[in-house]
């Protein structure tokens, strides 16, 4: 079993890597591109909560979670995204899907571990515009500017139970990937458009640390406590930047040259990725019901990109407040299959970090949704019971249809599947 996942995780990270492409977005000329990664299937169900933690689920976006780790875990989550864009001049529907994560996680005696890959952000926008003395006549220039790539993450987590309900873990995350940019132009009843390129190949290390806490209230309600620390880092980006002429008729290249990036001191910069604090609680039944909030602060007021330079762009801290939890009727119900299905939903709202026309960026969702069983009931030859599928609803909006800007309002169906199996654990009969 194991060479088989090792082999599908293989191949998937090979996809993720070639297509990458799951925003549509205006915004995402920003920073990195749009933060597409808020955490698994059952997380983003819940708002993106990451507080919550059990034995049969691996929470990404908390490795002290590992800790309470007992079955090896195979999880992969996608999405289907459809977005209206609207302005005060009109409207347009865009769609866009992509692979979440895939992640292996597998508990051992002393601790638990898990690897993975996901695409953390995203870069995928086409804006243009007309400009002439008399458009109503026909434009003189169309200018166009487009964007796309985005930054990928691999990552080891491990999470050590210190005693019993304390739990501590640590992520250690290599960033990669390649945005590219391109600005045209195009004059009136001239053939060659004049470009200009730009690629960024990214990389870079961090790491992230975390704690869980779990204090029995009572016989039947427990209180999750949970902390997470990103300490400030730095991404590579190594730049190429190219001018060249291109024919709208044959697509043949006319002139081209490569800009010297290396005399302005450009050819590759640092680009400072602020630390990152997560918090929250919750309290709940266990098997039963649960409900917790998570308040994320980043420190990302000081980004900036001497490469990417974009006027009407500004940055802030960012910050996301996460509202949600769950409910099982009976997770042992022998004769209703729905009473053992896990209802869940969550509330979100965020302060991107990115300023447009000095106007934040803000986002708001709700999400909604189940985790249905796949298989049987434990038994000690059988953990099937234990795997499930999630599939939920997410609906939110961003921006604002004022001042020149773009207001999103989008809906998207999240998935991801969780597969359960025994390892390293020694079986009493055959």
């Amino acid at each position: 079993m194991l060479k088989n996942i090792l082999l599908i995780f293989t191949v998937m990270v090979t996809t993720v890597v070639a297509a990458q492409n799951s925003t549509a977005s205006p915004y995402s000329l920003g920073g990195l591109g749009d933060v597409t990664f808020r955490g698994n299937a059952i997380d983003r169900l819940m708002g993106g909560l990451s507080v919550y933690a059990d034995s049969i689920h691996a929470n990404i976006n908390n490795s002290a979670s590992l800790g309470e780790l007992k079955l090896t875990t195979f999880s992969v989550g996608v999405h289907y995204k459809n977005t209206q864009l609207s302005s005060t001049e009109a409207k347009e529907n865009v769609t866009s899907s992509s692979l979440d994560y895939i992640a292996v996680s597998i508990p051992t005696k002393r601790f638990g571990f898990s690897f993975g890959i996901m695409p953390y952000s995203s870069v995928g926008y086409r804006l243009q515009s007309l400009e002439g003395i008399d458009d109503e006549i026909a434009p003189d220039v169309l200018s166009r500017y487009e964007g796309n790539g985005g930054l990928n993450r691999t990552f080891f987590s491990v999470g050590i139970p210190v005693f019993k309900g304390l739990n501590l873990g640590a992520s250690f995350i290599y960033n990669f990937g390649t945005i590219n940019t391109q600005a045209s132009r195009q004059e009136e009843n001239i053939d060659f458009g004049t470009y200009l390129a730009n690629r960024s190949v990214l990389s870079g290390l961090h790491s992230q640390y975390s704690a869980h806490l779990k204090l029995p209230l009572n016989k039947n309600i427990t209180l999750d406590a949970f902390g997470s620390f990103s300490p400030e880092h730095n991404i590579k980006s190594k730049n190429e930047q190219t001018y060249f002429t291109r024919s709208l008729t044959t697509q043949d290249l006319g002139s081209f040259q490569e800009v010297d990036l290396s005399s302005r001191g450009l050819e590759e910069v640092n680009l400072t990725i602020g630390n990152e604090l997560s918090y929250g609680l919750s309290v709940g039944q266990n098997k039963k019901w649960m409900f917790g909030a998570q308040y994320t602060e980043v420190n990302s007021a000081n980004f900036s990109n001497p490469f990417i330079q974009i006027n009407n762009i500004g940055y802030q801290d960012s910050s996301r407040l996460a509202v949600g939890g769950m409910f099982i009727p009976n997770y042992s119900s022998i004769t209703s299959y729905w009473k053992r299905m896990v209802f869940r939903a969550g509330y979100r709202q965020e302060n991107s970090g990115i300023l447009v026309n000095n106007i934040p960026l803000e986002e708001t969702g709700i999400s909604f949704g189940v985790s249905l069983p796949l298989g049987g009931f434990y038994s000690a030859n059988n953990v099937s019971g234990f795997s499930n599928f999630n599939i939920g609803v997410e609906l939110g909006e961003r921006g604002v249809n004022e001042a020149g800007l773009v207001r999103e309002r989008f809906w998207a169906i999240r998935a991801g599947i969780s597969l359960n199996d025994l390892w390293f654990i020694k079986r009493q009969y055959n």
